[in-house]
């Protein structure tokens, strides 16, 4: 159960309630959202972020799924595996995630891409060849949007672990199968 109550549709104001409908139709509302609208002042559009960094929707995934991996994100891991599924990753590809560097499924742009997530992580300064070849081939524009599409699931991991936001079903594992 989450630290601070959730809100359903009912609970909100009748300038909140298109909000709700509007997340609500692209499917069930998840915990996740219901939380940020405890504060209406508060707005993640990360389907913005997702289409500012360029990725394609494999390459987001891993991203993601890695930023979550390295966070110990149970939240953000679970809701990305299904998502990743979605899009066509294989179970093994999203298992890869977990150990990268020792995967032969990830392209060198995929690898540059998981290093990046990686180094980020890190405290201090990412080292200017691991930078480099994530922002290889990509625009200024771009770069920026792919560190702060990693940054910002660094951020919800933390927001998440500390208010206890626990998957809406039955955690698929951080090795997942079938």
């Amino acid at each position: 159960m989450a630290r601070i109550p959730l809100p359903t549709r009912d609970d909100l104001s009748d300038e909140l309630k298109p909000r709700w409908d509007r997340l609500a139709a692209r499917g069930p509302i998840l915990d996740i959202q219901r939380l940020f609208l405890v504060n209406p002042d508060l707005d993640v559009n990360a389907l913005k972020v997702w289409r500012a960094s360029g990725l394609t929707d494999r390459a987001r995934e891993i991203v993601i799924l890695r930023a979550a991996f390295v966070q110990k994100s149970v939240y953000e891991w679970h809701q990305h595996v299904r998502i990743a599924r979605g899009v066509g990753l294989p179970d093994a590809d999203i298992n890869a995630v977990r150990d990268w560097r020792s995967a032969v499924c990830f392209s060198a742009d995929e690898r540059a891409l998981l290093a990046y997530v990686d180094a980020l992580a890190e405290p201090g300064q990412v080292s200017d060849d691991v930078f480099a070849a994530a922002a290889a081939g990509r625009p200024n524009h771009e770069v920026l949007a792919l560190t702060y599409l990693i940054t910002l699931y660094f951020q919800l991991a933390r927001i998440m672990a500390v208010m206890e936001l626990q998957p809406e079903t039955p955690f698929v594992g951080w090795e997942v199968s079938g």
